[in-house]
C-alpha cells in the first residue's frame, strides 16, 4: 500500500471534517437575536449538530489510529509531509518569496471556509499544509522545541480553560472532545473549526510572547486563483 494515498485520504477526510465544525460557526451567525423562535430552533440543531460533527471528528482519528497500526506507521508519518526552510537560509527565502506571491494573512482575519496552503512564523516558513489542525499542530511542535519547559506548563495555564471549563491541554485525554498526543507528555483539543484555531494560536503565541504579527498565513485558494 502507498502510503501517499493514506496521506491524501486522511487529509480529505480531515479538511471535509473541518469544513462541516466551521459551518457550525456560519449557521450561528444566520440566527436572528431578536427572534426566539430561531434562538431556540437553531440552538437545538446547533446542539444536534455538534454532537455529529464530534462523532466524525472521533471516527476520523480512530481510522487514523488504526490505519497507523495496520500499517505499523506512528501517526505523524501518515500525515502529509510539511516543507519548511528551517534548516536552510536560502531555501526559506525561496519558500518567502514563492508564498508573497499570494495575499499574507493575519491572526485576526476570518478563516471560514478558506484553505490554508503555508504560513510563516518568526521569519520562517512552512509550506504544503492542506489543515488548520496540520497548522495548529506544526506550531505547537515549533514552540515545544524552542521552549520544552515553558511549553510543559501549558496544561496548568489557567488561561487555556475556558469558562465552562473545557481544557485546551490536558494529561487525560477523557477530558477532551477529541485529543491529540504531544511529544510533551500531554494532550490537545483539536476538534476546532479554523476560526477557533486562530483564537488558540492567538493565545498560545502570547503565552510564549510572541507579538501575533510574526505569524502570516497563506491561503489555498489565493494560489489556485
Amino acid at each position: 500500500m502507498d502510503i501517499k494515498k493514506i496521506q491524501q485520504t486522511l487529509s480529505q477526510l480531515a479538511e471535509v471534517n473541518e469544513q462541516l465544525i466551521s459551518l457550525a460557526d456560519d449557521i450561528w451567525l444566520d440566527i436572528d437575536p431578536r427572534d426566539n423562535e430561531s434562538i431556540a430552533a437553531g440552538a437545538q440543531f446547533l446542539q444536534n449538530y455538534n454532537q455529529s460533527t464530534e462523532q466524525l471528528s472521533q471516527a476520523a482519528a480512530a481510522i487514523e489510529q488504526q490505519l497507523s497500526q495496520y500499517f505499523q506507521q506512528n501517526s505523524e508519518s501518515l500525515q502529509p509531509i510539511i516543507e519548511q526552510g528551517s534548516d536552510d537560509s536560502q531555501k526559506n527565502q525561496r519558500m518567502i518569496k514563492e508564498l508573497d506571491r499570494s495575499k499574507a494573512y493575519s491572526l485576526r482575519d476570518n478563516f471560514t471556509f478558506k484553505r490554508p496552503y503555508g504560513f510563516v512564523l518568526n521569519g520562517i516558513a512552512y509550506t504544503q499544509i492542506t489543515t488548520w489542525k496540520a497548522i495548529y499542530l506544526k506550531v505547537l511542535d515549533i514552540l515545544h522545541s524552542a521552549e520544552p519547559n515553558k511549553f510543559a506548563a501549558l496544561v496548568t495555564e489557567q488561561r487555556f480553560i475556558s469558562s465552562r471549563g473545557n481544557p485546551l491541554f490536558a494529561h487525560q485525554k477523557e477530558k477532551l472532545r477529541v485529543a491529540h498526543a504531544l511529544p510533551a507528555g500531554f494532550y490537545t483539543e483539536v476538534n476546532m473549526s479554523a476560526n477557533t484555531i486562530k483564537d488558540a494560536l492567538i493565545q498560545v503565541l502570547e503565552y510564549f510572547s510572541i507579538d501575533e504579527s510574526n505569524m502570516k498565513i497563506y491561503l489555498r485558494e489565493d494560489r489556485d486563483a
